[in-house]
Protein backbone atom coordinates (compact mmCIF):
# COMPACT_ATOMS: atom_id res chain seq x y z
CA UNK A 1 0.00 0.00 0.00
CA UNK A 2 1.37 3.41 -0.78
CA UNK A 3 1.36 6.13 2.11
CA UNK A 4 -2.02 7.80 0.69
CA UNK A 5 -3.69 4.09 0.94
CA UNK A 6 -2.51 3.83 4.16
CA UNK A 7 -4.03 7.07 5.04
CA UNK A 8 -7.22 6.73 3.63
CA UNK A 9 -7.74 2.79 5.13
CA UNK A 10 -7.11 4.59 8.46
CA UNK A 11 -9.21 7.52 7.55
CA UNK A 12 -12.56 5.57 6.76
CA UNK A 13 -11.57 1.71 8.81
CA UNK A 14 -9.77 2.29 11.86
CA UNK A 15 -10.78 6.32 13.24
CA UNK A 16 -13.96 5.51 13.33
CA UNK A 17 -13.88 2.34 15.04
CA UNK A 18 -11.17 4.53 17.63
CA UNK A 19 -14.13 7.06 18.20
CA UNK A 20 -16.41 4.31 18.70
CA UNK A 21 -14.13 2.60 21.72
CA UNK A 22 -13.41 6.24 23.09
CA UNK A 23 -16.73 7.28 23.21
CA UNK A 24 -17.62 4.02 24.91
CA UNK A 25 -14.78 4.81 27.00
CA UNK A 26 -15.90 8.00 28.40
CA UNK A 27 -19.40 7.21 28.84
CA UNK A 28 -18.78 4.80 31.13
CA UNK A 29 -15.49 6.34 32.79
CA UNK A 30 -12.47 5.14 31.02
CA UNK A 31 -9.78 7.02 29.75
CA UNK A 32 -8.37 6.04 26.24
CA UNK A 33 -5.87 7.32 24.32
CA UNK A 34 -4.46 5.84 20.89
CA UNK A 35 -2.26 6.40 18.41
CA UNK A 36 -1.52 5.03 14.65
CA UNK A 37 0.69 6.05 12.25
CA UNK A 38 0.46 4.94 8.50
CA UNK A 39 4.10 6.49 7.65
CA UNK A 40 6.52 8.31 9.78
CA UNK A 41 5.64 11.60 11.29
CA UNK A 42 1.89 10.72 9.67
CA UNK A 43 -0.19 9.75 12.26
CA UNK A 44 -3.82 10.05 13.63
CA UNK A 45 -5.06 10.57 17.23
CA UNK A 46 -7.95 9.51 19.62
CA UNK A 47 -8.26 10.17 23.04
CA UNK A 48 -10.67 10.93 26.31
CA UNK A 49 -9.25 11.57 29.56
CA UNK A 50 -11.21 11.26 32.39
CA UNK A 51 -10.75 14.18 35.08
CA UNK A 52 -9.28 11.43 37.44
CA UNK A 53 -6.93 10.38 35.17
CA UNK A 54 -3.69 8.56 36.38
CA UNK A 55 -0.17 10.12 35.49
CA UNK A 56 0.56 7.14 33.48
CA UNK A 57 -2.47 7.99 30.93
CA UNK A 58 -1.47 11.40 30.98
CA UNK A 59 2.10 10.78 30.12
CA UNK A 60 1.27 9.06 27.44
CA UNK A 61 -1.62 11.54 26.18
CA UNK A 62 1.25 14.28 26.66
CA UNK A 63 3.51 11.80 24.30
CA UNK A 64 0.49 11.85 21.59
CA UNK A 65 -0.34 15.26 21.61
CA UNK A 66 3.61 16.27 21.38
CA UNK A 67 3.46 14.87 17.67
CA UNK A 68 7.48 14.13 18.41
CA UNK A 69 8.02 17.73 19.58
CA UNK A 70 10.10 17.02 23.04
CA UNK A 71 9.72 20.76 23.56
CA UNK A 72 6.21 20.25 24.07
CA UNK A 73 5.88 16.98 26.13
CA UNK A 74 8.59 18.41 28.69
CA UNK A 75 6.54 21.46 28.98
CA UNK A 76 3.62 19.81 29.59
CA UNK A 77 5.49 17.32 32.27
CA UNK A 78 6.69 20.54 33.96
CA UNK A 79 3.35 22.58 33.67
CA UNK A 80 1.82 19.17 35.48
CA UNK A 81 4.81 18.89 38.04
CA UNK A 82 4.37 22.45 39.14
CA UNK A 83 0.47 22.12 39.62
CA UNK A 84 0.52 18.91 41.01
CA UNK A 85 4.34 18.21 42.50
CA UNK A 86 6.51 15.37 41.68
CA UNK A 87 9.25 13.07 42.79
CA UNK A 88 11.55 13.83 39.40
CA UNK A 89 15.09 13.95 39.33
CA UNK A 90 15.02 15.66 35.67
CA UNK A 91 12.38 17.87 36.87
CA UNK A 92 13.94 18.93 40.05
CA UNK A 93 17.08 19.31 37.88
CA UNK A 94 15.46 21.66 35.06
CA UNK A 95 13.65 23.58 37.99
CA UNK A 96 16.90 24.17 39.54
CA UNK A 97 18.12 25.75 36.15
CA UNK A 98 15.14 28.04 35.16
Amino acid sequence: MTPEEREAFYDHEIAPVLMELARKCEDNGVSFVATVEWQPGETGETATIQESAGIKLRMAHWAVAAHGNADALIGALVKHGKEHGHNSIYLHMLESHS
